[in-house]
């Protein structure tokens, strides 16, 4: 059975060990990590997800262990084509330290082909991004800015049942509006508030064995509403809480365990979502071009963009969301 948790609380315990387990509307888990018991090992990845019904762009930071990455795929929906390049930086002496804090907090990175800068705002969030020789073809230039709008978020927390000083922490928000310029040596694409979306995926872990994460996502417009989707593959001690949701302008419906059927080695086929008797029925159809998917590959992370076809229902209120023909993406993952 799921828990919802509705009171705030800290990740870690004072013996170090995380306690708790369950999902929340609203970013209530106050991730105390120098209480952690494994304070100095902890993971963290921040990573945007920006579309308008002409691109896409997708942009991963990560500290893993002591490793930092960079990986940034933009997609063309409109003439087809993902290009994409990645940074990777292992066993440096500089600690790159991602922002934790939602209206504070900044991100400088700079070396020979890339500077980077993430900053939050009370209003929002700034990518500002120079990518020389992007894909070794093309320079990349990402000038945008996030405005945060109201609305729920999920919030899950994982211990890891056999022993509770690891855990995993996820936040997914997808209420922001994007605005700017997204330009790939000659093309350009204009976003702003009417065209374009983004969600933020935040998450903080440690964990005791690596993982295969697979995750369906979309934000996208449909009659007028804004629809978005999370489900994920376990991570973690889940059987209080996952990350299988969607929303509705800015409000969450929580779903529980989802089957899935697809091939990660078949990318060019669909992919088949499932939950309940008749809660998701959803087939993810991946973009070709000339015979070959549409996809991004930056060493463990492969970002496969294409739509969906099918159904979500609205259990609580009775209402079926028609989800023909909507963009979305699905992340596979190592870490």
């Amino acid at each position: 059975m799921q828990r919802e948790i509705t009171n705030p609380c800290k990740v870690f315990e004072e013996n170090g060990e995380v306690m708790q387990a369950g999902w929340a509307r609203h970013h209530i888990f106050d991730y105390n990590e120098p209480d952690s018991k494994m304070h100095g090992k902890h993971s963290e990845r921040d990573c945007y997800f920006v579309c308008s019904d002409e691109v896409s762009l997708y942009l991963s930071v990560e500290n893993l262990g002591k490793e930092f990455a960079i990986k940034i795929a933009v997609a063309d929906l409109m003439r087809g084509g993902v290009i994409s390049d990645y940074v990777i930086k292992k066993w440096s002496l500089i600690k790159n330290r991602l922002p934790e804090a939602g209206d504070n907090g900044e991100l400088l990175y700079s070396d020979k082909r890339v500077q980077l800068q993430l900053t939050n705002t009370p209003q929002g969030r700034f990518i500002k991004c120079d990518f020389i020789d992007f894909a070794g073809i093309k320079n990349l230039y990402v000038n945008l800015f996030l405005q945060k709008n109201i609305g729920e978020s999920l919030n899950e927390l994982a211990p890891f049942e056999r022993n509770r000083k690891y855990f995993y922490l996820k936040r997914f928000v997808p209420r922001f509006t994007a605005s700017g310029v997204i330009r790939v040596g000659g093309l350009e694409y204009s976003l702003n508030e009417n065209n374009g979306r983004a969600y933020f995926d935040w998450t903080r872990f440690c964990k005791p064995r690596p993982h295969n994460y697979q995750r369906l996502s979309a934000d996208c417009v449909i009659r007028g509403r804004r629809v978005s989707l999370c489900l994920a593959s376990r991570v973690g001690d889940n059987r209080y809480g996952n990350e299988n949701c969607f929303f509705t302008d800015g409000a969450l419906h929580k779903l529980s365990n989802i089957n899935v059927k697809g091939n990660p080695k078949r990318l060019d086929r669909p992919f088949y979502f499932q939950g309940g008797t008749t809660a998701v029925q959803i087939t993810f159809k991946p973009f070709t071009v000339g015979g070959k998917v549409m996809a991004a590959f930056m060493d463990k992370t492969t970002v496969v963009f294409g739509r969906l076809y099918g159904e979500l229902n609205h259990l609580d209120v009775g209402e079926t969301l028609v989800l023909d023909n909507a963009q979305a993406h699905l992340v596979f993952s190592e870490f």
